[in-house]
């Protein structure tokens, strides 16, 4: 089966999608005064990650019905979380670029979420922001 599409425009995470080009092609002016920019690019990077996210849950739910199971709906010692659940349904739909690049968009959204003393490049920003257009544009939005 091909890639399958959706009219993304009418759901709120386009807005996020949006908000978050709009972050980047800003981030210059979004740098206060006594700070590094750090505080920006980590805020860009996490907004790449969540919209390319719900983007692909979205997509997900709207193309073959998968919707992630709840902590309540594992055993004791057998939850996945909901982005675990999305990555691994990502590869049984054979969608596995899709599913590499929202996993290096997480490793990145982790870094720069979880280590406070991590030095963000202006590389890596341009990565996430690059990974995320290229989920967007694979599954068509």
């Amino acid at each position: 089966m091909g890639v399958l599409y959706i009219n993304i425009e009418k759901y709120p995470q386009y807005e996020l999608y949006k908000f978050t080009k709009q972050l980047y092609e800003n981030k210059e002016e979004l740098i206060p005064e006594n700070c590094d920019n750090r505080c920006v690019f980590s805020t860009i990077i996490n907004r790449c990650y969540y919209s390319a996210y719900l983007y692909v849950s979205l997509w997900l739910q709207e193309v073959y019905k998968f919707k992630p199971l709840s902590k309540e709906d594992f055993g004791e010692n057998e939850f996945i979380t909901e982005h675990g659940q999305v990555q691994y349904e990502l590869l049984e739909v054979n969608q596995y670029s899709v599913r590499n690049k929202l996993y290096d968009l997480f490793n990145l959204r982790k870094k720069a979420d979880y280590d406070p003393f991590y030095n963000i490049s202006e590389g890596e920003l341009d990565d996430a922001m690059y990974l995320m257009e290229q989920i967007f544009k694979t599954l068509k939005i």
